[in-house]
């Protein structure tokens, strides 16, 4: 029996399973466009105690000989074949030899303000354990959103300038798009949704692009927010300054203009 030939897939890494459903019907409708034979997958982070998903750039993993390690720029290519890719591959009988790209979305989650803007609730009666505003990140335990955010911007300063992650042996083209605060900031005006709120609002969101992928693009590349007239590079600089990591943007637009040309 001869070798199995080699599939074209495309990996866009997501953090959670309303970010896939916002997402999964016009990007791979888009791909199509460029090439019928490119598949597009959407593998979601998987963590023991978390089945909604989760952010690889502040959290930890279990490496090849069960040590518990938190995720940092030395052990991230290998923490993102363990939590997202091993798994994946195992289930939909998928080869490191056919991954020709991966993509990986993120939200900023204010990871790049100065620490001063991580601020505690003022009140007992405020609800809930984290808070986005364009101005702060209000929260009941500041400490730990200060260590967070130590952990995931040292991740994607170093994930932002890979041109290629290793899986397995195999080195596979790589970048990676943010929202900022968070996807349902850009893609629905509001950072501070209910899990549940989330995934009706990217259903609604992906259905009203059915069978329309240029109205999607159109939207993503035409707001002002998105990073106009920005190189990638710049575009990851741009969101590290400031307080711009807690405002309304995002890059996705990039990839999404080369994609349409």
């Amino acid at each position: 029996m001869g070798k199995r030939p080699k599939r074209k897939i495309v990996l866009f890494l997501v953090e959670g399973k309303s970010d896939r459903e916002a997402l999964q019907l016009a990007i791979p409708e888009l791909y199509d466009r460029v090439d019928e034979e490119i598949e597009v997958f959407f593998p979601i982070i998987r963590l023991e105690d978390e089945e909604r998903g989760g952010d690889i750039t502040s959290t930890y993993y279990y490496d090849r000989q069960g040590k518990k390690q938190w995720i940092h720029p030395k052990n991230i290519e290998d923490a993102i074949y363990m939590l997202f890719l091993a798994d994946f591959f195992d289930k939909e009988k998928i080869m490191p030899k056919d991954i020709s790209e991966i993509v990986q979305i993120v939200d900023t989650d204010g990871a790049f303000i100065p620490e001063e803007g991580v601020q505690a609730f003022s009140t007992t009666s405020e609800k809930g354990t984290i808070e986005y505003s364009d101005k702060c990140i209000k929260c009941t335990t500041p400490g730990n959103i200060i260590k967070r955010n130590r952990q995931k911007s040292e991740n994607l300063r170093f994930l932002s300038t890979k041109t290629s992650i290793k899986v397995k042996q195999k080195s596979v083209p790589f970048s990676i798009y943010y929202f900022s605060c968070n996807l349902d900031h850009f893609l629905h005006h509001t950072a501070n949704l209910e899990y549940q709120s989330k995934r009706s609002l990217a259903d609604a969101y992906a259905r009203n692009y059915i069978g329309n992928v240029e109205e999607f693009v159109n939207d993503i590349c035409q707001d002002p927010d998105a990073t106009q007239n920005m190189t990638y590079k710049e575009s990851w600089d741009y969101i590290k300054e400031d307080y711009n990591s807690l405002r309304r943007h995002t890059n996705l637009n990039l990839l999404l203009s080369s994609l349409s040309i």
